[in-house]
């Protein structure tokens, strides 16, 4: 209910939009169209060329599922078509919440990379999520959020045990679960 937000240097506006994608929790998809269909939904809504559809799906390695149906996807195929929906807009950040929830380690291993690509490309990946493990083997800096507030920010440097780190900046705050 306070506070504000900046957005290349300036105050968060509707026109911050165009330049942030964003996958919150799992794609909503049609489950009855294929990849390539679900895209140019997205991209006709968005007023954007069919040749980005397919300049997506490279990215986030669809371009090979054909006429199979989003609804025949695997669980981490449904979290890239997503992610390429995002990546429609050509976003300069690109916000994932829990990015690798419910998928096998296969799937996993192919998102990590997948989102360890994005700064190469100018893309700022913005990852909010509870698996620390996980966290730790993705991002370069993090922040953590404690009661409403950031409590902690920092570069990972390899060292650092981010589960620690967690608990104690929580606790330290007066929140979590506490030892009786």
């Amino acid at each position: 209910t306070g506070g504000g937000i900046l957005f290349d240097g300036q105050p968060w506006s509707r026109k911050s939009l165009e330049s942030i994608g964003a996958l919150i929790e799992s794609p909503a998809l049609y489950g009855n169209l294929t990849a390539k269909e679900n895209l140019k939904v997205h991209a006709l809504m968005l007023g954007l060329p069919e040749k980005r559809i397919q300049e997506v799906l490279e990215i986030v390695d669809l371009a090979h599922t054909g006429k199979k149906r989003a609804s025949q996807f695997s669980l981490g195929m449904k979290q890239r078509l997503g992610i390429a929906i995002a990546l429609l807009k050509k976003p300069r950040l690109l916000i994932l919440d829990e990015p690798t929830n419910g998928l096998d380690p296969i799937g996993i291993q192919e998102l990590r990379q997948l989102i360890r690509s994005f700064p190469a490309q100018g893309i700022t990946v913005l990852v909010s999520s509870h698996a620390l493990t996980e966290v730790e083997q993705i991002v370069d800096d993090i922040g953590i959020i404690s009661g409403g507030k950031l409590r902690y920010e920092g570069r990972l440097d390899g060292k650092t045990n981010l589960e620690s780190l967690f608990m104690s900046v929580v606790l330290e705050n007066g929140k979590g679960v506490k030892a009786r």
